[in-house]
């Protein structure tokens, strides 16, 4: 690769190691001083013991007192016998030891919380621009994408965060030996971290190669997750078309992208601390030729090769902590990118405005997405407290239908209006603060029935969970499990089947009292009766909210006083059709 290539790459690197840099110390704020300050106490206690054994080494090589700076001390405190010093300074090490291992400790832990919350901040910062970002734009991302940021990219990250702090750490503690290095022999100290500064600059020059394989290693992550994704559904038509093995080795190609990045980074990883090993020796090697070529005093020439060996280790967890950081640097680049693009998309939310009382009405509204498909043209009135069916063939714009109604997509023509009033983006912002929507696949939170029913309503009491439970027929479901409404439900709900999840959604929708209840496909893995029982006691509720219900079951619009019917983006009222036919 040309040295243009090279520094190309390397300018890059340090464009987006500044933006990390600033974005965690803008994060740690005091808490970044703090740390700071434990880090710098502990290299200046760790160079202090290091000065410490000098004079140690000193009464060790010459047998008597000590001759060092700590002679006049140690006299001074009345401790004239060279035992008598010897024994003085062996504890006064000891002590330092102790006290720098339990400051190591404190500083350790306390930059482990400090990166676990830069790292849980990120993953939050891309949830919030999420949610806060027009539905329209959420709904055309790729889901590989979003899943990828919030598990590989934001693990990655977290790594990259802990080598930073690690490298800060072992170079701190590097400047603090160096500097007792020179203050013992400056001429030959000098030479030797010039030699050392000059490698690891050549070192930092081959990093732009690593933070691309970093780059690559993302879209291999986003490539998996999309994979994986699917895995289940893609490996059963598989096995129907006794096409295993053609799928396996699709899914193989996918994982040798993430394999071959990861290993690629390990060789150069292999590599450099090969050549690591090679210059700590050939550098140990001249420490000790330079030192006797310049008639260095064998104490200062001992402690000098004890301060380099010192050094040997930081140095190498430095030169790892670099590599892991820069390769890992990329996940939050992708993460960043992901925040800055929808944070610029995303409008200020008005203060919510609640709609009046009245119908809902739909004025030849149209929406239609960039493929094409969505909604031609809209025109029906829902009267308050209406149960509304919603029919239609897969495709015909059902969906696209519900999230304008409920204020999800704005109508690119026409008006959609409740009470009389148009749904501009304050008013819409009320009228979902009104309304509840229940999806074909609830979201089920890994916590608690109780936790489950009131993340919406945290003030409902019991009595509230058990009525809505009730009429969604999920009170014998919960009755039945272990703990009752406190029985923890497992990881998407994997403690209940489908239907079972469907009523526990079903009834957090009702918690609220909505003036709007919608139900997408709400009850589609329920029985056909099971179905039927609900929907009765729904009809029967007094008050009733507005219930739109989208539904392919024929039967179950039986219950319902309105139809609409969305057929070719088409949607308009044919009430009596769906009664004439189940008759």
């Amino acid at each position: 690769m040309g040295v243009k290539a090279s520094f190309g790459q390397f300018s890059a690197l340090v464009r987006h190691a500044a933006l990390f840099f600033r974005a965690f110390s803008g994060f740690a704020g005091s808490r970044g001083l703090i740390a700071s300050g434990l880090v710098g106490v502990a290299g200046l206690l760790d160079g202090a013991s290091v000065a410490l054994l000098i004079p140690i080494l000193n009464a060790v090589v010459s047998r008597g007192e000590s001759q060092s700076y700590a002679g006049p001390v140690l006299r001074a405190l009345g401790l004239v016998s060279p035992l008598a010093q010897l024994a003085a300074m062996l504890a006064a090490f000891v002590a330092l030891s102790l006290l720098r291992s339990g400051l190591g400790y404190a500083r350790d832990l306390y930059l482990a919380r400090l990166q676990t919350a830069f790292t849980q901040e990120q993953r939050n910062a891309v949830i919030r621009v999420l949610a806060a970002a027009p539905w329209n734009r959420i709904a055309g991302m790729s889901h590989a994408r979003i899943n990828s940021l919030l598990t590989n990219e934001v693990g990655r990250l977290a790594s990259a965060a802990q080598f930073m702090i690690q490298g800060s750490v072992s170079l701190v503690m590097l400047l603090v030996q160096g500097a007792i290095a020179v203050v013992l022999a400056p001429a030959l100290a000098s030479a030797v971290i010039m030699l050392l500064l000059i490698g690891a600059v050549l070192l930092a020059m081959g990093q732009g190669r690593i933070r691309d394989l970093g780059e690559q290693l993302v879209t291999a992550n986003r490539a998996m997750m999309g994979a994986t994704g699917g895995l289940l559904g893609g490996l059963k038509a598989a096995v129907a078309q006794n096409g295993q093995g053609r799928f396996v080795a699709e899914f193989e190609v996918i994982q040798a992208l993430t394999r071959d990045r990861q290993l690629e980074f390990q060789r150069r990883q292999a590599r450099s601390r090969r050549f690591f090993g090679i210059g700590s020796a050939l550098m140990g090697s001249a420490v000790v030729f330079g030192g006797i070529a310049l008639g260095t005093r064998p104490a200062v020439l001992i402690m000098l090769v004890v301060i380099f060996s010192r050094m040997a280790g930081p140095a190498q967890q430095l030169q790892l902590a670099i590599q892991n950081f820069v390769f890992g640097l990329p996940a939050f680049t992708s993460v960043r990118a992901l925040v800055d693009e929808l944070a610029r998309e995303s409008a200020a939310t008005p203060d919510p405005i609640l709609p009046p009382p009245g119908p809902l009405t739909a004025q030849g509204v149209r929406y239609l997405h960039a493929g094409g498909g969505g909604v031609k043209r809209a025109d029906f009135t829902i009267a308050p407290g209406a149960f509304v069916g919603v029919s239609g063939p897969s495709g015909a714009g059902k969906t696209t239908l519900i999230d304008v109604l409920i204020g999800l997509l704005v109508p690119q023509e026409g008006m959609l209006s409740v009470g009389g009033v148009t749904l501009d983006a304050a008013h819409a912002a009320g009228w979902r603060q009104q309304l509840a929507y229940v999806p074909q696949d609830g979201f089920v939170f890994n916590d608690t029935v109780r936790r489950n029913l009131t993340w919406a309503c945290p003030d409902a009491d019991d009595e509230t969970l058990w009525r809505a439970l009730a009429l969604s027929g999920g009170d014998a479901v919960v009755r039945g499990l272990p703990d009752g409404l406190d029985t923890i439900l497992g990881e998407r709900g994997a403690l209940l089947s489908g239907g079972e999840r469907q009523r526990i959604t079903f009834a957090r929708a009702l918690i609220g009292s909505p003036r709007l209840l919608v139900l997408d496909e709400a009850l589609n893995a329920v029985d056909a009766d099971s179905e039927s029982a609900v929907l009765a006691r729904l009809a029967v509720l007094d008050p009733r909210p507005t219930i739109i219900m989208v539904s392919h079951r024929a039967v179950s619009l039986v219950h319902c006083d309105q139809v609409i019917a969305v057929e070719l983006g088409v949607a308009r009222d044919v009430t009596d059709a769906p009664r004439e036919a189940a008759e």
